[in-house]
């Protein structure tokens, strides 16, 4: 190894452009991740668009989209906040009502009294609002100011790509050589198709797997319907093992607040709706796309979780599938190519 002047100042160039840059990635966080949670949904929504596109103009065909999408979410949110809130003001009457009745009973009425068991239950449950929202007011506001904005800016970005990702990629695509600009052209977009296939047929089978939930908990009349299915829902986007382990808390109340029937109902219908996932749904959705394991799904979830929250875990699992979808046609072992050749 010969060192140069000119070598070692590079070197130290290279070194400080390297940690400026990481600098600068990690003072952006937040904004890498709204870029890439919009890049997420108009990728997702962008066969939609053009199926409309077909029927009315583009940019109403994309406010149809986005705007339906928002009015889903909204609605959701607002299914379980309801639910949250109203079985939060049945807690705040139950429990202090409970800590009275202890009070007066015989057995441990002495105790409870000299403990001010209902002065402390009261207490509790009236700082459980304040525990909820994250802190006081002043915090709630500001939590809600800042994913307001975040919420803003994703739809915004989300918007822009859009309208500019198909042009932003053909301009990405012309800049490869061209004895091998065809070949990765069409890797990326067979890989495309096979990703979006398994996302959307995952969204749809943990659709289906909240409202099997949310019939269930509806029937056997448990606390938290929503807030109980949309756990369900969020789970299930992991195969063979999702919908069990997001409906633990299910199993959980049912046991505490129904019969033991109505616990094995719950059961078989749940273990039965898992068996028709994985041994039905699951395979039709990888016919069309690409089999991913469930520890990958498990692994990538979690680093998503840790990273950017709910919204993390499913753009990390997009861009699992994503990579899994182009090392898979890379390696020619999609359902429609051939190996590539240089």
């Amino acid at each position: 190894m010969r060192f140069t002047p000119w070598s070692m100042i590079r070197a130290v160039a290279m070194l400080g452009a390297t940690i400026a840059v990481l600098g600068v990635i990690g003072a952006s966080v937040r904004v890498i991740g709204w870029m890439l949670a919009a890049a997420v949904l108009a990728a997702v929504f962008f066969p939609l668009v053009q199926v409309l596109d077909r029927r009315v103009p583009r940019p109403l065909a994309m406010a149809i989209v986005v705007l339906g999408t928002i009015g889903l979410v909204v609605a959701i949110s607002y299914g379980v906040v309801h639910d949250i809130t109203s079985q939060l003001h049945e807690l705040q009457r139950a429990v202090p009502r409970s800590a009275r009745d202890l009070e007066r009973s015989d057995r441990y009425g002495k105790t409870a009294r000299e403990l001010h068991l209902a002065q402390h239950a009261k207490e509790f449950v009236d700082e459980l609002p304040k525990r909820l929202r994250g802190g006081d007011a002043r915090t709630a506001l500001r939590s809600a100011a800042t994913r307001g904005v975040a919420f803003l800016a994703t739809t915004v970005l989300t918007i822009f790509f859009l309208v500019y990702g198909p042009r932003l990629v053909s301009s990405a695509a012309a800049q490869l050589p061209e004895r091998r600009r065809q070949v990765i052209v069409r890797v990326a977009q067979s890989a495309y198709r096979r990703a979006w296939s398994y996302v959307v047929g995952s969204l749809a089978m943990s659709t289906m797997a909240g409202l099997v939930a949310y019939g269930c908990a509806d029937l056997l009349h448990l606390p938290g319907k929503a807030p109980l299915a949309l756990g369900v829902a969020l789970f299930d986007v992991i195969p063979l093992i999702g919908m069990v382990l997001g409906a633990v808390p299910l199993f959980l109340l049912a046991g505490t607040t129904a019969t033991w029937q109505a616990t094995v109902l719950l059961t078989l219908v749940i273990a039965g709706w898992q068996v028709v996932e994985a041994l039905h749904l699951q395979r039709r959705v990888e016919e069309h796309s690409l089999h991913i394991g469930p520890f990958v799904t498990v692994a990538v979830a979690m680093v998503g979780l840790e990273l950017y929250g709910i919204g993390g875990v499913f753009v990390a699992l997009v861009f699992a599938v994503a990579a899994a979808a182009v090392l898979d046609e890379s390696l020619g072992h999609g359902p429609h190519s051939s190996a590539p050749t240089t």
